[in-house]
């Protein structure tokens, strides 16, 4: 639906919609909800039941100048410290790519909210969840509880990794990315790379060589040396024969024609509401025993108007008054029948 919640009778059409609602989530600056009259304890009012998720750039708590600051995707990633992370020497620090806040703060308010209806449907209490992308940013960092107990920072993505094989190397005719770490996966790649295990430089049992010690240099000038000589198909081939996890760094175009990828069919088409072809990347995570399709397309705005105006009891005539005063609108290029 598409409501004019600024206005007395939008306001009501809202209070209306949760009244049987589980779950509603709505992303604003903080406070948002509360100005509109629309605050956690009116709602709960309606259906106490209710759980709520609030999702902004700073919370709804806190220093009201930051409460109310707009944000988008890469301002959760500057604010929290993360896009620091991601300074390196050859350009000013930058946003990760692509909408890494807006999706990592879905996805935490997603299982806090699916929690709480759990809860609310045993206890008949609803639930508010306040979701900031910078808390969820701060909180998906490695590296930050470093900092904060210790004041110790790690190096940034432009700085040499701190473990040797670690990240993208260079082969002949392009780059693989190499994940050397765990006690087992040093010893075969030592093996591969024809260097001693087991010994003062290399001692068994260790899960990395760090670049700071003799182990990890030459390790790295090896790995190095290896993967030059080799294209990334036949370094790739070569290092998962003997267990080592690497992967070739695909592009979309690579990605659509891996056989695994078709396989487990991950991209699939449907069409949408206005007819043309959609191809993207199928529902996820897989269910076994109900597996999980496309439904229906993403509906339009205001698509929806008159059929769930209509199971509020509203009348033809009552919407139509509705669309006239604009407290409810829809996208001009559906066509308006009933």
């Amino acid at each position: 639906m598409a409501v004019r919640m600024k206005s007395d009778e939008g306001r009501e059409l809202m209070l209306k919609l949760i009244e049987d609602a589980d779950i509603f989530i709505e992303s604003s600056k903080g406070g948002q909800f509360d100005r509109l009259g629309l605050s956690d304890d009116v709602l709960w009012e309606r259906n106490p039941k209710l759980v709520i998720g609030h999702i902004s750039g700073f919370g709804q708590t806190g220093v009201p100048e930051y409460v109310k600051r707009p944000s988008f995707d890469a301002i959760g990633q500057a604010f929290s410290g993360y896009l620091h992370e991601n300074e390196n020497p050859f350009s000013p620090p930058y946003a990760v790519g692509q909408f890494a806040s807006d999706y990592t703060t879905a996805l935490y308010a997603c299982i806090a909210l699916l929690a709480a209806w759990h809860q609310a449907e045993r206890t008949g209490v609803g639930d508010s969840i306040d979701a900031s992308q910078y808390e969820c940013m701060l909180r998906t960092s490695i590296y930050s509880i470093d900092w904060f107990t210790n004041h110790k920072t790690f190096p940034t993505a432009g700085e040499q990794n701190i473990n040797a094989g670690w990240g993208a190397y260079q082969c002949k005719d392009g780059y693989l990315f190499c994940c050397f770490n765990g006690a087992a996966v040093m010893k075969r790649g030592n093996e591969l790379l024809g260097l001693p295990y087991g010994t003062d430089v290399f001692p068994e049992g260790s899960a990395t060589w760090s670049i700071e010690t003799e182990a990890g240099k030459t390790f790295l000038a090896a790995l190095e040396a290896w993967l030059a000589e080799r294209t990334v198909e036949e370094a790739e081939q070569i290092m998962l024969e003997h267990n080592i996890p690497v992967s070739r760094i695909n592009t979309f175009a690579e990605v659509e024609v891996d056989p695994h990828v078709q396989a487990r069919e991950d991209i699939i088409e449907w069409e949408s509401v206005k007819g043309t072809k959609i191809r993207a990347v199928a529902p996820y995570p897989k269910f076994k025993n109900h597996p999980a399709k496309v439904w229906g397309p993403c509906p339009a705005f205001g698509q929806h108007n008159e059929e769930i105006m209509g199971e509020l009891g509203y009348t033809p005539a009552e919407i139509d008054e509705l669309y006239a005063k604009g407290v409810i609108n829809n996208d001009p290029e559906l066509i308006h029948s009933r």
